[in-house]
């Protein structure tokens, strides 16, 4: 019985624990439930965001498509005024993003009043000729409503033009081109027939956008025509001018040398005739006298038309870019003598006007054209005579700083204060031309300030009325390559001492070597306009150039050898030492010759920039997108590499030159004998010559290798 007992307590105790588990595995069972419920929700939101990710991210891509697509077509219309290849290519463009190769462009025609298709792609390259009036079919919509319209089913559309055949496009949709308020045109794009897209709002504002830069594209070709046009005209009209000038001029002096010559021939007969007249009878004597002052007043008349005549053809000359130069070291003070002597007689016909001279002893060469000089200083006497009735006229030359001033300085009649700046415009005659006879052609001053600004100086006129004027001019002075040990022979090239030439290699090695390790490209600035320094300053500085300035070719030396920059830009006309002479002076010295060098200058003489040796030659204005790719290039480049022919009898001394050269990146050439020298010179056609000074002197070699060459096409450096 006990035992029994205690058999039904075990299974009722099993029984327990048996509902026990089955409510802990009911509890494990719905928390698994809820468990996974919220997986599954978790998973669900997990696709959810990132489906919408992907959408967010397919649509950034699209959005960076269309800017991407954008910024490439606003680069093509800085380059590009072709007006029909840049709206072919806007229309092919739009398609492509919308995955369509059909669209148009359609312009008004504002005399006849139509739309006129000029560009299509796809089903509309075969339209051209096409017209639409206005209201006509979707662009004579768009032209009339001046909003962008959108199609889905062309050919249902009640609207479309009976001038397209059907089945050819689904869905279409074009924008209006503005200009200055008004539609000017319209920009559209359409799906095939066999295509299932339409247009959203994305697509108009994409076309939209196209159809703004269209615009800009269709003005900027409009004005470049115009402009192109108007040059053409003016271009045509100045050479017909200039041409007429020439040739009337030229046509002139024929029959006018005939002219001046029997008249000074009859005024030297009549010296003899007269006289052998003996006559009491005054009849006879006034003719006798009348005769004498009738045939200098045609000489005097007829010397006054072969300087207009001479004056006229100089214009013709200059503005063609004909005219000869004859440019050679000359003294200031011989060129001032001549134009005294020249005009001393108009100072003898007025003897009421002095002549004053006042030149600075020992005034340094200047380099010029000695006969054009005299030219401008004759002109400015003679003015200053012809509007002087009383009192003097001083000529002056004095030394300022690197250049030489020119004064002739009358106390005549003056000149008001607006006609300052038109006395040196061609034919301008300033002052009271009503009351009183010209005094001039108004050719004179023109042509003599055309004449100094080729010299790089300048010239103005300093003036107040009835208190006389003063014209002045200045001339840059000759200034001698400023290379340590340098001294000149006699053929004006530069010798230098062999250790320091060397000395000069290797520190240009050393800090070649210094400026690799870097990173930072530096640039020197060379110009005497401070916002072009300005302006290339800030373009290089944003690419990551380190830039220094320099005002003045001066400057500019002095800090080439204290920066030592990577690349130099280089103005032309500036105070002092222009830009070819700066560029001279650093292809000659052996630190320098291998600096990169970019000429940026108004003056067009690109032949003489590459002769000196510098790298690119650009005119203002400029393309700074240009520029600065170049730098970039000749900077990756390296030093400025040179052909460089070395000559001496001493093969030890041929050699260290040869190794130093090569050490900084030229391209070298050893000749161990003049005769060697001269026929390396012909066949490698080197840029520089370094040989030794007596082998020189001893066989001629300079004069011989610039007979061979051609005295500017090669730089020569002697060492002793």
């Amino acid at each position: 019985m006990k035992k029994t007992r205690t058999n039904q307590r075990s299974v009722e105790s099993l029984l327990a624990e048996n509902a026990l588990l089955n409510q802990e595995i009911e509890v494990t069972r719905q928390a698994f439930e809820i468990t996974a419920k919220l997986v599954v929700e978790q998973f669900v939101k997990m696709e959810e965001l990132h489906q919408h990710l992907e959408a967010k991210a397919a649509a950034e891509h699209k959005s960076n498509e269309y800017l991407a697509a954008l910024h490439e077509t606003t680069l093509g219309l800085i380059s590009n005024l072709d007006l029909s290849d840049l709206l072919e290519a806007l229309v092919s463009r739009a398609g492509q993003l919308v995955n369509t190769q059909h669209g148009f462009v359609h312009l008004v025609e504002p005399e006849e009043k139509v739309l006129e298709h000029k560009v299509g792609v796809g089903v509309f390259s075969q339209m051209m000729g096409f017209r639409l009036a206005l209201g006509e079919g979707l662009s004579g919509k768009i032209w009339q409503s001046s909003q962008p319209l959108v199609i889905d089913d062309y050919d249902n559309w009640p609207g479309r033009s009976l001038k397209f055949g059907y089945n050819l496009i689904r869905a279409i949709m074009g924008v209006p081109l503005k200009s200055g308020g008004q539609v000017v045109g319209v920009i559209g794009i359409a799906h095939g027939i066999n295509a299932v897209q339409t247009f959203g709002d994305e697509e108009v504002e994409l076309l939209n956008r196209f159809g703004q830069l269209a615009s800009i594209a269709l003005n900027n070709a409009r004005l470049y025509t115009t402009a192109q046009e108007a040059r053409t005209i003016a271009e045509a009209a100045d050479n017909a001018k200039s041409a007429f000038l020439a040739g009337v001029s030229h046509e002139l002096r024929t029959p006018l040398t005939s002219v001046l010559g029997f008249a000074k021939i009859i005024k030297k007969r009549l010296g003899v005739i007269s006289p052998a007249i003996a006559s009491n009878d005054d009849k006879v004597k006034r003719a006798v006298k009348q005769v004498n002052a009738n045939i200098g007043i045609i000489v005097s008349e007829g010397e006054r038309l072969t300087t207009l005549i001479n004056n006229v053809l100089d214009l013709a000359k200059i503005e063609a870019g004909k005219l000869e130069w004859n440019m050679k070291s000359i003294s200031v003070q011989e060129v001032m003598e001549h134009s005294l002597a020249a005009t001393s007689s108009l100072f003898m016909a007025n003897s009421s006007v002095e002549m004053v001279v006042d030149i600075e002893q020992n005034l340094p060469l200047v380099t010029g054209d000695y006969d054009r000089l005299i030219q401008v200083i004759i002109n400015l006497i003679s003015n200053a005579v012809k509007f002087t009735k009383n009192g003097s006229v001083t000529c002056r030359a004095r030394r300022r700083e690197n250049e030489i001033l020119i004064s002739v300085i009358d106390t005549g009649d003056g000149i008001a204060p607006d006609d300052k700046q038109k006395v040196f415009e061609q034919f301008v005659q300033v002052g009271d031309t009503l009351t009183g006879k010209p005094k001039g052609t108004g050719l004179g001053l023109s042509i003599s300030k055309q004449i100094v600004e080729h010299h790089g100086g300048r010239i103005w006129v300093e003036s107040k009325p009835g208190q006389g004027s003063d014209f002045s001019f200045t001339l840059p002075i000759d200034t001698p390559i400023n290379v340590p040990g340098k001294t000149e022979d006699e053929t004006g090239v530069q010798v230098i001492d062999l250790g320091t030439m060397i000395d000069q290699l290797k520190i240009h090695v050393a800090a070649a070597a210094s400026d690799e390790s870097n990173a930072q490209k530096s640039v020197l600035v060379v110009d005497d306009d401070k916002g072009i320094r300005e302006l290339l300053r800030q373009e290089l500085e944003t690419e990551g150039y380190l830039v220094y300035e320099a005002a003045d070719g001066q400057e500019a030396l002095d800090k080439v050898k204290k920066l030592w920059p990577n690349l130099i830009t280089l103005d032309v006309m500036m105070p002092g030492l222009s830009g070819f002479e700066v560029a001279a002076m650093l292809r000659a010295s052996p630190e320098t010759m291998g600096i990169p060098i970019i000429i940026v200058s108004v003056t067009e003489d690109k032949e003489r920039g590459f002769r000196l040796g510098v790298d690119r030659y650009f005119t203002k204005p400029l393309d700074t997108k240009v520029l600065l790719r170049e730098v970039e290039q000749l900077l990756e480049q390296g030093a400025s590499r040179k052909r460089v022919l070395v000559i001496d009898e001493d093969t030890a001394t041929v050699e260290m030159l040869v190794n130093a050269l090569k050490a900084q990146g030229h391209s070298v050439v050893a000749a161990y004998s003049s005769a060697e020298g001269i026929e390396k010179a012909v066949t490698d056609k080197p840029n520089i010559v370094i040989m030794n000074f007596m082998l020189s002197k001893r066989n001629n070699m300079v004069q011989t290798l610039r007979s061979e060459r051609g005295p500017e096409n090669t730089f020569f450096i002697l060492f002793e």
